[in-house]
């Protein structure tokens, strides 16, 4: 597991304060991960009842700071040290099966999709092809700050220059892709924004993501201005 989520963003998403496509995002993620299962953990029982933060305290920049100092703290150490296998419902009933959605910080409304995709099957959804080595579906998701699709795209296929005209976060559902960031497989959560700028390349079984924006990209490179004058959103 090459990516994890930042500690504040795990925080809102205890808190159940997310948008409801970042808390898809972070369920699946923490299926696979058990740094950040760990850390999600350590949240609920340090906080308990208290999780639920004032306004106030959101609005003391420093005294937010400091608790999402004190939060990281929980979890923060020896990185070479074994993570503790967190026992969730799922974990005992079936172990390794996909779950209790109860176990997720998930709308009700949108766990039918979060079950789906625990248990992916690709053969489970529509999908419109884009370009001979691309395609995509548009998942119905109750979110008015997002548009979440899967994308899948073929061994080796690399995708053109861009950057971002706002947030985007992707999960890896399966295969694999490398940017300036590194490689990402399966499980991995990437967050990116207008800061940064790359051509990501599927790997060699290629890639199933799931992405979740919040404005269309913007391509950069020699054919930027082409491409996008022909790009949707």
């Amino acid at each position: 597991m090459n990516n994890h989520i930042d500690t504040e963003l795990l925080l809102n998403y205890v808190e159940g304060s997310v948008e409801p496509a970042l808390s898809l995002a972070i369920a699946l993620h923490q299926k696979h991960c058990p740094t950040c299962r760990q850390k999600i953990k350590d949240l609920e029982s340090h906080y308990g009842e208290n999780l639920e933060l004032s306004e106030s305290s959101h609005n003391e920049g420093a005294g937010f700071d400091r608790l999402i100092t004190d939060i990281a703290k929980l979890t923060t150490a020896d990185t070479n040290k074994a993570v503790p296998q967190v026992l969730t419902n799922h974990d005992r009933e079936n172990n390794g099966g996909i779950g209790f959605v109860d176990d997720y910080a998930v709308a009700e409304i949108n766990r039918p999709l979060l079950k789906q995709l625990l248990n992916f099957n690709q053969d489970g959804f529509e999908w419109q092809k884009l370009t001979s080595n691309n395609s995509t579906v548009e998942l119905e998701l109750y979110d008015v700050s997002f548009k979440v699709n899967l994308l899948r795209f073929s061994a080796k296929t690399k995708i053109p220059k861009h950057t971002h005209l706002g947030k985007e976060f992707t999960f890896v559902i399966e295969g694999d892709f490398k940017d300036h960031k590194g490689t990402h497989t399966a499980g991995d959560f990437i967050a990116c924004d207008g800061s940064d700028e790359h051509s990501p390349v599927a790997g060699d079984t290629g890639c199933v993501c799931l992405a979740i924006t919040e404005a269309p990209l913007k391509f950069t490179g020699i054919l930027g201005p082409l491409l996008n004058r022909y790009a949707s959103y």
